[in-house]
């Protein structure tokens, strides 16, 4: 008859050399990990605006361009004032005299 094959066990160097390539991966992978988390806050906070507030992170450009839409908005008015203004100079019809 066929004698059963036997399960030879891996050799300990083999298990001790795979674990070591496994760690070693671990690692890098470690490594690669705190190196883009280093840079990444390194680079927000060169961005980072320190002269008022509590924005430690924030380097404040939507205020700058809230502010900016602001501006604009208050030139739009202006404009639409002036052509306003100079509507009613152009027109000095009183505005209840209507032709019948």
């Amino acid at each position: 008859m066929t004698e059963p094959m036997s399960q030879s066990e891996p050799d300990a160097a083999a298990i001790l050399k795979a674990q070591k390539r496994r760690n070693v991966w671990l690692a890098w992978a470690l490594v690669a990990f705190v190196v883009i988390v280093g840079v990444t806050t390194a680079i927000r906070i060169q961005q980072a605006d320190f002269s008022g507030g509590d924005r430690l992170y924030f380097s404040g450009y939507l205020d700058e361009a809230a502010k900016e839409k602001r501006d604009r908005e208050a030139v739009e008015r202006a404009r639409a004032a002036e052509a306003e203004a100079a509507a009613a100079a152009a027109d000095p019809a009183p505005e209840g005299a209507d032709d019948e």
